[in-house]
């Protein structure tokens, strides 16, 4: 075994460790104060006290000291994008909602601040838990934050029927569940996987021709149309256990599901190199200037290393504090969801200009996928090797 092989599976092994100790040490720290949602959701509440598990009851005083019932605060919870997000809601004692605060969630900063921009919350008040509380029937989504703006509106559906029921004795009821949502997304992303698997055949004809249509339809489709390409952040909330509902959330097990399954049988990652949005997008600019592969000598190591320590503290710092944006320094949420900060749009117009004359310089040196994947790689190695050695001993024997 080459030396650089050994230290490799020493560090990933470290990794490995250090990733499960972060998912522990976030899974005991990971606690909330409600306290202050509460009020926030009932603000003319001058006693909040609880009812029973989840739903609390308003209080406020009279001229003369007495203790008046204003009615209940219940939180709810749905997933969102990032996982699951707890809402305070205020419900009058005529079963409308008055006041919603958001306790907890998941969500990346993007998304959120959108939500706050466009007072989605403010938009669902004077609303009754006799709605339905349904993205594009009768609430708005806010554009490029629909799943976040369903689970809010999910969230809030859930605390005033627990109210209804709970407080106001209506029979309210059960939750149907979620319709599986098949569509072009799902559909695409299995058609980009069969190409990626068949068309990086070495005796395929027309391969380039085929690669390109392919790296377009995931820049088009998957970028700018759906803006759902394969994020840290995505990673980073099933490794913490916020899996989605599989009926409304196919296509990431699809993704991430069929990169793992290609990588199983055949050792290779059709995402990265066929259709990862970003990818498809640096290339089209490496195209203008003819860009050449990365030249970095006897530094190339360092520059691997540097890449998977930033990958690495992204995972732990999201696994501990429990939030899988939190350390997501991907920039291409400002090209397909024309969102960010100054920084973000900065870094990446930096990166596409030097997309021009440097083939893939995001995916070369900062992406945090490309780590993922290579330890994937290295693990997938390393057990077939240890089974190979297994095998050839006790035919040996």
């Amino acid at each position: 075994m080459r030396k650089s092989t050994k230290v490799d599976r020493i560090l990933a092994v470290i990794a490995i460790l250090t990733i499960i100790a972060a998912w522990f040490i976030g899974n005991a720290r990971e606690s909330a104060g409600i306290e202050q949602s509460l009020y926030q959701a009932m603000p003319n509440a001058a006693r909040i006290e609880e009812s029973f598990s989840g739903v609390y009851d308003a209080y406020r005083y009279d001229q003369d000291g007495k203790e008046i019932l204003i009615g209940y605060v219940a939180v709810g919870e749905a997933n969102g994008y990032g996982g699951p997000m707890e809402l305070a809601v205020g419900v009058d004692e005529a079963g409308e909602i008055v006041g919603v605060s958001v306790i907890s969630h998941k969500e990346t900063t993007a998304y959120m601040d959108r939500i706050y921009r466009y007072d989605f919350l403010v938009m669902l008040l004077g609303k009754s838990y006799q709605d339905p509380f349904m993205v594009n029937e009768d609430v708005d989504a806010v554009s490029n934050a629909t799943i976040t703006s369903q689970a809010i509106a999910d969230a809030i559906r859930r605390a005033s029927r627990d109210v209804a029921s709970g407080k106001m004795g209506v029979v309210v009821s059960n939750e149907k569940p979620n319709p599986i949502k098949f569509g072009l997304p799902e559909v695409l992303v299995l058609g980009l996987f069969a190409i990626g698997y068949f068309g990086h055949k070495p005796n395929k004809k027309y391969k380039k021709y085929i690669r390109w249509g392919s790296m377009l339809a995931g820049l088009i489709f998957l970028g700018f149309m759906y803006n759902l390409p394969l994020t840290i952040s995505k990673v980073n909330a099933f490794l913490i256990g916020y899996w989605p509902d599989w009926r409304t959330n196919l296509y990431w097990y699809f993704l991430l599901g069929g990169i793992l399954f290609v990588f199983t049988i055949d050792n290779k990652n059709p995402y990265c190199e066929w259709f990862c949005p970003f990818g498809a997008a640096q290339e089209c600019m490496g195209a203008i200037g003819n860009a050449k592969p990365a030249k970095v000598g006897k530094y190339n190591r360092l520059f691997i290393w540097l890449q998977r320590g930033l990958a690495w503290l992204a995972i732990v710092i999201a696994l501990i504090f429990r939030n899988p944006g939190l350390s997501s320094y991907e920039v291409f949420g400002s090209l397909f969801g024309f969102t960010g900060s100054t920084t973000q749009f900065l870094l990446l117009g930096i990166i596409l200009t030097l997309a021009v004359f440097v083939r893939r310089p995001w995916c070369k040196f900062f992406c945090p996928l490309r780590p993922v994947t290579d330890l994937i790689r290295l693990v997938r190695k390393w057990i077939l090797e240890t089974w190979r050695t297994k095998i050839k001993k006790t035919a040996q024997k």
